[in-house]
């Protein structure tokens, strides 16, 4: 039941974040900068990532109860895909970032 209300985190995350380019690109930068300097939309986006890390987590464990892999005479454990999940994602999120920020 919890996975599925962080969806709800993360469609309002959307809504907000839509909201705030539409701002930056009807003009309205300094409004767009204030919205996002505000206290309660950082402790909204720090709730929104939370949430988003625990049903990430979460859809990468179940893809290990699903989708288990059979090598040889044994098969992979759910926490096995989550941890190669979590690792990829660390990986990609590194690249990203070395290439959009710290180029």
């Amino acid at each position: 039941m919890i996975r599925e209300w962080t969806s709800f985190f993360v469609a309002v995350f959307s809504l907000i974040y839509i909201y705030e380019l539409s701002l930056f690109a009807s003009g309205a930068k300094d409004t767009a900068l204030a919205l996002m300097r505000n206290p309660g939309i950082i402790a909204f986006n720090v709730l929104a990532l939370l949430f988003t890390l625990y049903h990430a987590f979460t859809w990468f464990y179940l893809t290990g109860k699903v989708q288990p892999i059979r090598i040889g005479k044994t098969t992979s454990k759910p926490w096995q895909a989550l941890l190669l999940n979590i690792v990829l994602l660390l990986i990609i999120s590194y690249a990203v970032i070395q290439i959009l920020i710290l180029r």
